[in-house]
């Protein structure tokens, strides 16, 4: 039910106000000493004993949803428009609760610190995520383990997957301008199609995990935003693509970088012009 509660208010980014506010009067209710308001609404709660070198270990859920229109019928659907839990970070909140409570019921023999983490789906407009700005406000200061989770549709229910070594891939972001010069669509010669051009990146870019790594390695390159144009009898001046990078080894990682550089200046090669950006969340 807890869950489900927390699908019908689905809240983005930094603005997961309901959600913290029902994870600290949660925690608080169990007896937990709670931080509200860390990295902008995150919330730090610590239930044991806090002696010094006692262990410490943080159990960890994000809170935010991401801006999709839910289309399920389903009687607790998301009530917010354009609004919706579709990544699992409910079931993330209502596991980390559900956790402590059991915990209360312990007598630990340390502390268990539980960090509930707003925007983790995309960061602040300086790049900055949720974590990065809980972390600077102390969230794992003492910390002598974390533990995390994220549930998926492939598994079970009433299954926990573990493995030895990663489990998930590191995420990147990318952005990519293309620019070119705009002109009357009438016209393509006299300006430079920066829609041709981006059209030839995205191709190379979607040949750089099948022809430039390894095929024994993971990676994955996906482009999920493409913006350009106002008007579908004029060349734009500017084609805007964004995506996300992910590996689990980091000669892969700087192998995707390297990679991805060199199909932005097929853009140059047709005549065009780019500016490329890379940011790890």
């Amino acid at each position: 039910m807890l869950r489900r509660a927390i699908h019908r208010r689905p809240e983005l980014g930094f603005q997961a106000f309901e959600t913290a506010r029902l994870a600290a009067d949660t925690m608080r209710s169990l007896g937990a000493r709670v931080r509200t308001g860390v990295g902008v609404t995150g919330v730090i709660a610590d239930l044991g004993a806090g002696e010094a070198g006692r262990p410490c270990i943080a159990i960890r859920a994000d809170m935010d949803a991401l801006p999709v229109q839910e289309l399920n019928s389903v009687a607790y659907c998301s009530t917010v428009p354009g609004v919706m839990h579709a990544c699992g970070h409910d079931a993330h909140v209502a596991m980390a609760l559900g956790a402590a409570k059991l915990l209360a019921e312990e007598e630990l023999p340390g502390r268990v610190r539980f960090l509930f983490q707003p925007s983790e789906e995309r960061p602040d407009e300086e790049g900055i995520s949720g974590a990065v700005h809980m972390i600077r406000a102390g969230a794992l200061d003492g910390v002598d383990l974390v533990i995390a989770q994220h549930i998926g549709s492939e598994t079970e229910t009433g299954w926990v997957r573990i493995v030895s070594g990663p489990m998930s891939a590191s995420e990147e972001t990318f952005w990519i301008t293309i620019r070119g010069e705009g002109c009357h669509g009438a016209y393509p010669h006299t300006g430079r199609d920066p829609i041709f051009v981006s059209a030839q990146v995205i191709g190379a870019i979607y040949g750089i995990v099948s022809r430039q790594i390894n095929p024994m390695q993971s990676a994955v390159i996906s482009i999920g935003l493409i913006q350009s144009g106002t008007q579908v009898n004029v060349i734009p001046s500017e084609v805007h693509l964004a995506g996300t990078i992910r590996s689990f080894d980091e000669e892969v990682r700087q192998a995707l970088h390297a990679e991805l550089r060199r199909a932005a200046e097929v853009a140059r090669v047709l005549g065009g012009d780019y500016g490329l950006k890379i940011d790890l969340d």
